[in-house]
């Protein structure tokens, strides 16, 4: 698979990654022997790049990435985290579900950005992947969508405390690559007033539903040395099961105007005979700033399916026909 430079660090990244995500039972259960076979499938297919954050199960997916990677070469595996919440065990719960998550391991997540909750979180996720360094190291769901009348407030700790740490962390070695990871970049434009980061993963925000992202901030990106990370580019599931599907949209029901632009997109993709999902995926890595698409996945089949989609070819004209409808 074909990889990309992360300009400031230089490290190499495959253009599709493993959101693991699934691996902490998002939405339903997944077996740890299916989660295990699509890690190996994606491996053996090329895929370098696996993504996860202590917050996905709980530090279930943690846990199942760590173990299923610890049978391949350290060299071949470009792996990221993210710090922001801390986990608390929470003594009453043997499994739980919270936060979309189903039979989630037992513990409370608290969210954190001081410098030693980073420190905290950071040192637990070591401990769960069983690794003693990581490549990329992203601060999660810092911003007003998550956090709302409190943004400002974990905001300030990050300012004051949590950037700090991270940046201490690269200087150290521990972490090649720090950023955010978040579902709007909008927090990722105000954060460089306060930090040089390497790489921004932002979720669902560029994609051919949501992709506001170009009309300045990767330009900026591209001037600054700053990469991106597109991830959830089918915005939940509607863009990979199209507007007559169940698909989620921002982890939701999608909304109509939201299914009558897909119909839209449907009626260019048909026209030049495009998958919509081929589209859905390959849109932001036409932005040279853009590193890799980041997808969630959690069997074989949807592993071997979404590299199709990658590598599926895709005309010029499409894109100039796509324009005038995103």
């Amino acid at each position: 698979m074909k990889t990309r430079i992360i300009n400031s660090s230089g490290s190499a990244i495959t253009e599709l990654g493993f959101g693991s995500a699934g691996a902490g039972n998002l939405f339903r259960p997944v077996s740890y022997d299916e989660i295990t076979k699509a890690i190996n499938k994606a491996h053996s297919l090329g895929i370098q790049y696996f993504d996860t954050a202590p917050h996905y199960g709980a530090g279930l997916a943690e846990r199942r990435l760590g173990v299923a990677l610890d049978e391949m070469p350290r060299a071949d595996i470009f792996l990221s985290t993210k710090v922001g919440r801390v986990l608390h065990a929470d003594k009453n719960s043997v499994k739980k579900d919270a936060d979309c998550y189903v039979e989630a391991s037992p513990f409370d997540r608290e969210y954190d950005y001081t410098y030693d909750g980073i420190m905290r979180s950071f040192e637990d996720s070591l401990q769960r992947l069983g690794v003693s360094s990581i490549d990329m190291l992203l601060m999660h769901d810092i911003g007003e969508l998550t956090h709302k009348e409190k943004h400002q407030y974990y905001l300030q700790q990050a300012i004051d405390g949590g950037f700090k740490a991270m940046a201490e962390l690269r200087e150290q070695g521990a972490v090649r690559n720090i950023g955010l990871g978040v579902n709007e970049w909008q927090i990722c434009d105000q954060a460089m007033e306060y930090a040089q980061f390497d790489c921004f993963m932002v979720a669902n925000c560029f994609t051919l539903l949501n992709n506001d992202i170009t009309d300045y901030f990767t330009d900026k990106c591209s001037k600054n040395q700053v990469s991106l990370i597109a991830a959830a580019p089918f915005n939940s599931g509607i863009l990979a099961k199209g507007s007559k599907g169940l698909g989620h949209y921002f982890y939701g029901e999608a909304p109509q105007d939201i299914v009558k632009k897909v119909i839209a997109i449907e009626g260019i993709c048909e026209q030049f005979n495009v998958s919509l999902q081929a589209a859905a995926i390959q849109y932001a890595l036409r932005y040279d700033c853009v590193k890799s698409i980041l997808i969630g996945m959690t069997n074989e089949s949807r592993v071997a399916q979404n590299i199709a989609w990658y590598e599926e070819d895709i005309p010029e004209a499409f894109w100039l026909s796509l324009a005038d409808v995103i």
